[in-house]
């Protein structure tokens, strides 16, 4: 009689860049790379399992732009800003450009919102104007306003900033409502594509390539460039580093996706292809993604 032989206990991941002909495939083992992969999932023990399905709580037609992290949870639905309730019940917020992207950052008791129309902030239910604060310091001639309308917002060290095409403003240290619009700001040679903080830096993608800003201090961050390729728009998600290695990485990281592979972007301003040599998905200039758990979720619009 013939012993039993190993064909499958588990796989390595998705591969598309091998002819499925080709995987490689250890029989003792049992496991290899997926030529196909569809609604399923997989973990970090190599297990494949069918991917769980969900109902649509609302409707969902034009709604848009989900944001929830620690405090409320917002999205856009037709030309409404709304706060999304523990019961799957929303409520009016404010009126904001219908179609238009979303994007958020949350500090301390502050939602702030941008859309590239419309910024301003949610606070104990009910959405704020962004508006000039009151100045506190030493007399200064300086014109301090209150922010530009961009696209997106973001926090980093003790500076707010809000990125209008292919400028990154920032705000006064601790003084989110007061920006100083003839120096505060970083200049890229083309469209801000990411801008995503970590502790010890900011990731930052354009049109053209993404790139590592080290450093505290907007005017004396040092610039590197860590790909010569830019993210997908708003794929970008954090990521605990604790839960997708093996405990030598702590803290926060972020992943998104570029045209090229997934990337992943460590406080220390390095940048790791997870994927170059294994998928090819088609091209795409904009998605969304999350993280739950130990995944990384994104769907890319073609």
């Amino acid at each position: 009689m013939a012993e039993p032989v190993l064909m499958f206990s588990g796989s390595s991941g998705l591969n598309v860049k091998v002819d499925p002909a080709r995987l490689a495939y250890d029989p003792k083992s049992g496991v290899q790379d997926l030529a196909v992969a569809y609604n399923v999932d997989h973990d970090q023990t190599g297990r494949v399992s069918r991917r769980k399905g969900y109902a649509a709580t609302i409707r969902t037609e034009s709604t848009h732009s989900l944001f929830c992290q620690d405090g409320p949870c917002l999205f856009v639905q037709d030309d409404k800003l709304y706060l999304l309730n523990a019961d799957f019940t929303k409520t009016e917020l404010t009126t904001v450009t219908a179609g238009a992207k979303m994007r958020y950052c949350e500090v301390a008791d502050r939602l702030y919102y941008a859309n590239g129309t419309e910024i301003g902030y949610v606070k104990d239910g009910a959405a704020n104007a962004w508006t000039v604060g009151t100045y506190y310091g030493p007399e200064t001639t300086r014109t301090l306003t209150g922010p530009p309308i961009g696209t997106r917002v973001a926090s980093h060290n003790a500076y707010m900033y809000v990125i209008q095409g292919s400028i990154a403003w920032h705000s006064e240290p601790f003084g989110p409502d007061l920006w100083d619009l003839a120096r505060s700001f970083l200049p890229f040679a083309t469209q801000i594509r990411m801008f995503y903080p970590l502790v010890g830096g900011i990731f930052v993608s354009t049109e053209r390539a993404t790139y590592w800003l080290q450093g505290d201090v907007p005017q004396e961050m040092r610039r590197r460039t860590v790909a010569t390729y830019p993210a997908i728009e708003d794929t970008e998600a954090p990521v605990d580093l604790s839960k997708i290695t093996t405990g030598e990485m702590q803290g926060v990281g972020v992943m998104w996706t570029a045209a090229e592979g997934i990337c992943l972007g460590l406080p220390t301003g390095e940048m790791l292809n997870l994927t170059q040599r294994k998928l090819v998905y088609p091209s795409s200039l904009r998605g969304a993604a999350l993280t739950l758990d130990d995944r990384y979720i994104a769907v890319l619009e073609p």
